[in-house]
């Protein structure tokens, strides 16, 4: 009887490490079933060494120094002159904004789709289904794999988040969202605390993964709503200005109804996509890449900017932080280019329907092809993805200089663009938009080739090698000589 509680506890402690390796055996399961899944979908699970999935610097020795320094004898960080927190209340504002465009963008979607089987029209109705599927599990793939690349740097034993993040990857990035906001509060959070470190790491942490959710966005925007968009389009083409209003039969909703939802997704969703994307990814680029400066020099340039009193910034701020005259101008360039290019398929659809998929599949395999040979990272599934969001737009998908990119993309775009309006002339001469689509589609082009030479001539972060900031050095060069010479 002496021996009955030592076994009896003995029970219990074994059942709990039992439900321990449960446990555990749990969080294995899922991940070697998800690892598995991502290599027969032949989607990398090796780190890459893209803009977005770089991994995060290591903090700054000298600055981990700074703050042993200044810690007291009780262990505690000293308080040091006020600063500004990190994540601002902008920050945050952008992350609610992009979840709510998020949800009420995939809610329009399955409306429109629902709508389409109820007006007995279901080639278009599973047409829409499926440009909703397919990029919402390709960013749900995405998506799984940068957490088990996270996992197998810092292993997270918890089940349940293991199990949202499985059941509900078709709608990941709502999930990155989530999890950018919780970096942001945490940020927050340690400089109230006057722990600056930790609101560094914190912030780094939230930057990558606004970069992350903005790639993911990025490509469910082109691959989802740009397929929808060139359909409304095509019907509003078709039908005259004066039955827009007309509730007619066989038709999921009137022609303004349609008009609206073309406008608020072009000028809404896939445009602020955008500059969302290259906005976060050129940070967070920045922020992995950029090589520390020479110790003198970062000392000297302290120094100055104490002198004058402003506040000092580090290489990543100065470079990848964009202004507003530099989002301004990449909005108008992507809102003029993306716009230029639905319409120009709405008219070739208006003219041969059938024979849509023939330049959509040409050029989508020779972007595809390009952007795979481009970037060595890139893997196929990758490249197959962007070169469909290069239907529409160009962005970056590689650092270094975009010159000869940008070249090649307009030039393949103005020749498809004078193959369209050729057939789309002989094809369609007395529609009501016979001219104006002429119109928009060559403008619109050329109006984002000028906003696009204005950003990179004079709004991009790095100043040093922008030809409109060398311009006016020059100038003012001059201008001492000149004096100098009367």
């Amino acid at each position: 009887m002496t021996g009955f509680p030592s076994t009896k506890r003995g029970v219990a402690v074994q059942a709990s490490d039992e439900r321990k390796r449960e446990g555990v055996n749990t969080i294995d399961a899922i991940r070697k079933s998800a690892v598995i899944f991502l290599c027969w979908t032949r989607m990398k699970t090796q780190p890459s060494k893209r803009v977005a999935f770089s991994p995060l610097p290591d903090e700054d020795k000298d600055a981990d120094e700074q703050t042993v320094a200044e810690k007291d004898a009780d262990g505690l960080v000293s308080e040091r002159p006020p600063s500004i927190c990190k994540f601002t209340w902008w920050n945050e504002l952008v992350i609610w904004f992009s979840m709510i465009f998020y949800v009420a963008d995939l809610c329009l979607d399955l409306w429109v789709c629902v709508a389409h089987f109820k007006a007995r029209l279901p080639k278009s109705g599973w047409f829409i289904f499926f440009c909703i599927l397919l990029p919402n599990l390709y960013a749900g793939y995405k998506s799984l794999q940068w957490y088990l690349r996270a996992h197998a740097i810092t292993p997270l034993r918890r089940p349940l988040v293991w199990i949202i993040r499985v059941f509900f990857f078709p709608i990941s990035p709502l999930l990155r969202y989530i999890d950018a906001l919780m970096y942001g509060y945490q940020a927050r959070q340690a400089w109230k605390q006057g722990n600056l470190p930790k609101e560094r790491k914190n912030f780094e942490n939230y930057l990558v993964e606004s970069a992350e959710v903005a790639m993911l966005r990025l490509v469910v925007i082109f691959l989802e709503d740009a397929p929808i968009v060139v359909l409304n389009l095509t019907e509003l083409i078709k039908t005259p200005p004066s039955e827009w209003t007309d509730i007619q039969e066989g038709k999921p909703d009137p022609e303004f109804v349609r008009l609206g939802s073309v406008v608020a997704k072009l000028a809404c969703t896939m445009t602020l996509g955008v500059v969302h994307y290259m906005s976060c990814n050129k940070l967070a680029w920045h922020l992995a890449n950029t090589q520390q400066q020479d110790r003198q020099m970062q000392q000297q340039e302290e120094e100055e900017d104490a002198a004058a009193g402003k506040r000092h910034k580090q290489p990543w701020e100065k470079k990848g932080v964009l202004s507003w005259a530099a989002e301004f101008a990449i909005y108008c360039w992507q809102l003029l280019s993306i716009g230029s290019r639905v319409v120009a398929y709405a008219l070739f659809s208006v003219v041969h329907f059938r024979l849509l998929w023939v330049p959509i599949m040409l050029r989508w395999m020779i972007h595809s092809v390009w952007i795979f040979f481009d970037v060595r990272e890139m893997s196929i599934v990758n490249s197959i993805a962007f070169g469909g969001v290069y239907l529409f737009s160009f962005v970056t998908t590689s650092p270094g200089r975009q010159i000869l990119r940008i070249l090649l993309y307009y030039v393949i775009t103005f020749g498809e663009n004078i193959i369209i309006g050729i057939l789309w002339s002989y094809g369609a001469p007395n529609n009501y938009f016979q001219e104006a689509g002429l119109g928009v589609m060559f403008g619109g082009a050329a109006g984002g080739l000028l906003f696009l030479t204005l950003y990179y001539g004079c709004f991009h972060p790095d100043k040093a090698s922008t030809w409109g900031w060398q311009w006016l050095r020059e100038r003012r060069a001059q201008r001492p000589q000149r004096s100098a010479v009367v």
